[in-house]
């Protein structure tokens, strides 16, 4: 069990909090499909990571094995149990990732991937947990300068948890400035600002904990209370499909690919800057970018059944995942996978009702079929109570995608 999986239920906790202030005090922080589509996308990458091989430490413990004879001479010892090693660890951990970081906003690989964090176009502590499934295996390159001072695989994944963890909190609207905080840390202030698809805030503030990279290297940018933030990314997702989240840039850059004639475009605009598109693909295949003059945020109009049924789907998946990810080292990897693919294939369809697409009606009993077809693949104790949950989904979702005696509810304005 590891820290980021520790930290779950608080970080749940901690979003149910604010969404209660937000209805008390009419903020106007969170709608549900977008809350939820960024909930999904964060559940999406915690299960994928279950059936995922980490290549990076396939590289990074056996090249830290290698250089153990040079660690000796140099006197090189770190440990966990000491508070200064694990702040240097921490601060070392965080400059690479500050690379790491301003490489994904530039690069369109590595944007095809991060990208999924910045789609949501509300600002909330959701936003926080709206995480890509891994993409190309490619960024623990940035971390391989931590072997040059000897950093151990298990400090540095400690190091990696508890930055990724401090990123949590910044992701509201609702903290002020502070400060003195503003010159050393990641704040919510700064970190809206990343946040923003407003041409001054564009590619700034890349920092996890610490804000001192960005301004040593000409990143920052403070957060104007003439320039209100305007969240989201230039090209818009519309969709609360996590799989779409995880694809939208891929797909982009394979058919710009598909389109262009030059076979030099064809093979190096996955790696060049973000944006770069080959001149024949955007005349074949033009894709505009939202007015930021005029902007609307994606919320399609469904019925308040439809709406309540999503939310408790949303929270059975939820309460899956949690346990899936506890009891995970008692499946074997054939179970871990099969439970994976039902809980990504509900995310999926749970997306496509709240998109409002006819074809969810038919989508989600077809996906209930395929959880009875799978009964015999997952633990037996689960048969009975599964069963119960089909049937009752089924009727449930019948009587709401057939019956058309549902309201509707009105879009949510800006």
């Amino acid at each position: 069990m590891n820290l980021i999986t520790l930290a779950i239920p608080f970080f749940l906790i901690a979003v149910l909090v604010e969404l209660a202030l937000d209805r008390w005090r009419g903020w106007g922080l969170y709608r549900l499909n977008d809350a939820i589509g960024s909930l999904s996308a964060g559940i999406l990458s915690r299960i994928t990571g279950l059936v995922r091989k980490g290549v990076g430490l396939l590289i990074y413990i056996p090249l830290y094995q290698l250089l153990t004879p040079y660690y000796e001479t140099v006197g090189f010892s770190w440990s966990a149990a000491n508070p200064w090693h694990l702040l240097l660890a921490v601060v070392a951990y965080d400059f690479c990732y500050y690379w790491k970081h301003r490489f994904a906003h530039e690069i369109n690989i590595f944007w095809a991937d991060h990208l999924v964090h910045h789609q949501s176009e509300d600002y909330n502590l959701t936003t926080a947990l709206r995480q890509p499934c891994g993409g190309l295996p490619i960024g623990w390159i940035f971390y391989l300068p931590l072997l040059l001072i000897g950093l151990p695989a298990e400090l540095m994944i400690t190091a990696g948890a508890i930055d990724l963890i401090y990123q949590f909190w910044v992701h509201t609207q609702k903290f002020p400035k502070v400060r003195w905080m503003e010159w050393i840390f990641v704040t919510p202030s700064n970190h809206r600002v990343h946040h923003a698809q407003n041409k001054v805030y564009v590619d700034r503030n890349y920092g996890g904990v610490f804000i001192i990279w960005d301004r040593l290297f000409g990143t920052y940018q403070e957060e104007l209370k003439q320039e209100p933030c305007i969240y989201g990314v230039r090209k818009p997702l519309n969709n609360f499909d996590p799989l779409a989240a995880n694809l939208q840039h891929y797909k982009r850059m394979a058919l710009d690919a598909w389109y262009t004639k030059s076979w030099w475009d064809k093979f190096t605009l996955w790696f060049r800057r973000t944006g770069y598109r080959p001149a024949d693909a955007e005349a074949a295949m033009p894709v505009p970018s939202c007015d930021l003059e005029h902007f609307e945020r994606f919320d399609p109009q469904i019925g308040r059944g439809r709406r309540i049924y999503a939310l408790l789907q949303h929270l059975i998946y939820s309460g899956g995942t949690l346990a899936l990810l506890w009891y995970a080292q008692q499946l074997d990897y054939s179970q871990q996978l099969v439970a994976v693919a039902l809980l990504a294939l509900g995310l999926i369809a749970n997306g496509r009702i709240l998109n409002g697409h006819s074809w969810a009606r038919v989508a989600e009993l077809v996906r209930l079929a395929v959880l009875i077809a799978a009964l015999p693949l997952l633990p037996a104790t689960l048969s009975t109570s599964l069963v119960g949950y089909v049937a009752v989904s089924a009727l449930t979702w019948w009587w709401l995608a057939f019956t058309d005696k549902e309201d509707t509810v009105a879009l949510v304005s800006d």
